[in-house]
């Protein structure tokens, strides 16, 4: 069963979902940004978007992706673009920074990206196992 915040009216799983009303856009993230964090933001949408029905979701410091829930968050900062995600399992992949298990079942990963080079086959497959593990839900 959802629930709908009364302040922004954006949807949630759980009652009383602890989260952030402030809202953003797009552009006002990717302003005044080198042109390769662009590069790189475009190029994770690209591949994202290509797994499903995805929505982004605009906030004050993060662009969230969600399918039925989250399941990934973007933060594109001066050198890199910071990635948060959930996988079933710990990946050890070079772009992953943290990885903490929060459940049995759920590691809750830290991933930055300095390059576009570094969205490669195995990062593409990392990033869809996050998305089916939401979706799956």
């Amino acid at each position: 069963m959802s629930w709908i915040c009364p302040n922004c009216e954006r949807e949630f799983r759980g009652k009383n979902q602890f989260h952030s009303c402030e809202q953003s856009t797009i552009e006002q993230h990717i302003v005044d940004k080198p042109e390769f964090i662009v590069e790189i933001f475009h190029a994770l949408l690209d591949l994202v978007t290509s797994f499903g029905d995805v929505e982004l979701l605009p906030l004050k410091t993060a662009i969230q992706v969600k399918s039925n829930s989250t399941f990934l968050s973007i933060y594109l900062k001066k050198n890199k673009v910071h990635l948060e995600f959930q996988l079933g399992s710990e990946s050890k992949l070079k772009q992953i920074t943290k990885a903490v298990r929060i459940s049995k079942h759920r590691v809750f990963h830290h991933a930055d990206i300095y390059s576009i080079k570094e969205i490669d086959s195995d990062f593409t497959i990392l990033l869809l196992e996050a998305y089916k593990t939401i979706v799956k839900q």
